[in-house]
Order: structure tokens, then sequence, then C-alpha cells
């Protein structure tokens, strides 16, 4: 049996001051001796979404078609026209930025999500563009041909002003009207007035992001998908294979794993690399190494499994392989996680 852990911000970027640098003398010692016994290879993804793809054979289009995959987890049928994600966002004015928040830093009903996209569906239906919402967090846009834009990843612009994380093409100033028209449209809407009046913030924009046509049938790497992410659940419904939910701990999973290659997500890190706050990628890299790294470092010491680590990074991926024989190998010494940071010392 052999486990893929994806982990996406394992390696967040650098900071201005060390103290501000979540790596900064951080330790984790089961994965410091993972990474340090793995044999190391680079892929060229550079984030969750585009690494998933990639293993999957999903060919890029205008983006990485992320919003047809991750809408069939969401029980929509995505097998006619063009889909993006138009994520449910909150803009925050600092001095002349809007900086966008994602919605791990808010909450929302279904019933306010039904009655937000019921606004926006009323205004923009004469042009075409008709949003979908099963999941309150994750919203969809369908249109019956692509527009010449390029989009980039809700977690490439979230933390960010978004003016440099705009779509860009032919179309990109229809599609940034588009966006001024939705900040208007739920800037005084009535669940964001009443969400305001309860101290919550206003989801007050969307971000398109994802875009592309449900391609054919395909084939997976793996045999078993474990993941709370959308995309990762909608491409093993594509490609037939089983998926579950992230288990809470790594001996739930070995308790009910069966033999074979599984796909397990871990994406908790990524919110705190996002926003650039040290202390909770800290707390989340320790859970992450009680729950997950060491029982799973034991469980390779037993001979149970087989192991690789994929860290996707700006500069590519990073992929960490272990056999039980890779322990013995103990001439490679477990070495700091800063130093495995692409850019910074590498051995």
């Amino acid at each position: 049996m052999h486990c893929h852990l994806l982990i996406p911000s394992l390696f967040p970027p650098t900071a201005i001051t060390p103290a501000n640098d979540p790596l900064h003398h951080v330790k984790a010692p089961a994965l410091q001796t993972l990474l340090a016994r793995g044999a190391c290879s680079r892929t060229a993804a550079s984030d969750m979404e585009s690494w998933l793809c990639e293993v999957f054979t999903v060919a890029r289009q205008q983006d990485y078609p992320i919003a047809p995959f991750s809408a069939l987890a969401d029980a929509i049928d995505t097998k006619y026209g063009y889909w993006l994600r138009a994520d449910p966002i909150h803009l925050a004015v600092e001095r002349d930025q809007l900086i966008l928040t994602e919605s791990s830093t808010f909450s929302l009903s279904q019933t306010e999500s039904d009655n937000l996209i019921k606004t926006l569906n009323q205004h923009f239906s004469d042009d075409g563009l008709h949003f979908h919402a099963t999941h309150p967090l994750r919203w969809y846009l369908h249109l019956e041909q692509p527009p010449a834009i390029t989009t980039q990843s809700l977690y490439q612009a979230a933390g960010h002003n978004i003016h440099t994380h705009l779509p860009r093409g032919p179309d990109e100033l229809r599609w940034r009207s588009l966006i001024n028209e939705v900040q208007m449209l739920l800037f005084e809407h009535p669940v964001n007035v009443a969400r305001e009046n309860r101290g919550e913030a206003p989801v007050n924009s969307v971000w398109p992001w994802g875009g592309g046509t449900l391609p054919a049938a395909l084939n997976s790497p793996f045999d078993q998908i474990w993941a709370n992410d959308a995309l990762a659940s909608g491409l093993a419904i594509a490609a037939n294979i089983p998926h579950q939910p992230l288990p809470p701990h790594a001996e739930a999973w070995l308790a009910q794993a069966h033999p074979g290659g599984h796909l397990l997500v871990l994406d908790s890190l990524r919110p705190a690399a996002c926003y650039g706050t040290p202390h909770a990628w800290r707390d989340g890299l320790a859970h992450l190494e009680r729950q997950w790294f060491a029982p799973l470092a034991q469980a390779l010491r037993n001979g149970e499994i087989g192991l690789t680590l994929h860290a996707p990074t700006p500069s590519g991926t990073l992929g960490y392989s272990l056999t039980r024989g890779s322990l013995w190998k103990l001439w490679r010494r477990p070495r700091p996680l800063i130093s495995y940071r692409p850019g910074e010392h590498e051995a």
C-alpha cells in the first residue's frame, strides 16, 4: 500500500523578518526525518490545483479546468458549456487597496448563499450568465461560450491586493466591469446588511477562476482519494474511483485503507500561509506532525506502507519518496525545515 500526501503550503513564502517567517526555527522531527531520507524530485506544477490536474493528465485550457471538476463534487451537471468558479469573497479596504479574503475567514449559510445567488441571476440572466451554488461557500458561473480571459487561483489572490490578480486577456475589461457590477449589487444587499449588523464580514464580491469545459473520461494514477477538497473529489468522480473525506488522523486512515495507491490531501496549512500568520501556520504544522507525519513514519518503519510527500511551491512541486529501507539512510541527517524551501540552501 502506498500513501501519497499532497501538502500545499508546506514551505510557505519567506517573510521580511525571521520572526515573521513560519519556517524560522520550527521543529517537526518526524517530517524532518522523512524529508531527509526521501528521494527528492521536482515537477513543474506550482500549486495544488495544477498538480492535481497534471497527475490526472488534465490539459490546461485557458485555465486548468478546476470549476467543472469541483462542481461534480457539488452534484452539479457540468457536461455542457463553460464553467468558472465564482466563489463568494470579502474584500477589505486597506488604504488604497482591496484585499481579498476567502471563505476560510467567514461562514455563510445556504439560505444566505441562495438569496445572494438569486439576486445575481436576476441581474445577469440576460447576459447569459448563470450562477449555481449547491454548497454555500463554492459558487459556479455557467456560460455558453468560453470567455477570452485567463484567471488566477483564489489561493494565489487570497491575502493580497486584487488589482494584480484580476482576469487578463482580450475580454478583461468586460470581466472587470462584471466584477464591479457584482460588488454594487451586493453592497447593500439585505443579506449583507444583516451580516454587518451581527458583526460579520459582508460577502461583497465574487472571484472568477479555474474556468474550463469538462474533458472526456480520464484515468487515475491512484486507487482511492481521501480529501475535503472539491477538485480532488471531482477528479475521483470523473475517474470513477472511490473517494472519501479526509479522516481526522493517520490511525483512522490506516484502519480503513485497502491495498493500492492512495492520495491524501492535507490542505489545512493553506489559510495561514495565504494571510501570513506564522503562529497559526506553526500550530497547523504541529497538528500535522502529531496526527499524520509521526504515525505514518511509524507505519513506514513497520513496513505497512510506502510513502511519498508532494509539496507544491511557486517554483515547482517537490516530491519525497520513501520505502522502509529509506529510513536506514542514517547518514542523511534531518535538516531545518527552512533549508528545503526553494531559494534557501539546499543540499
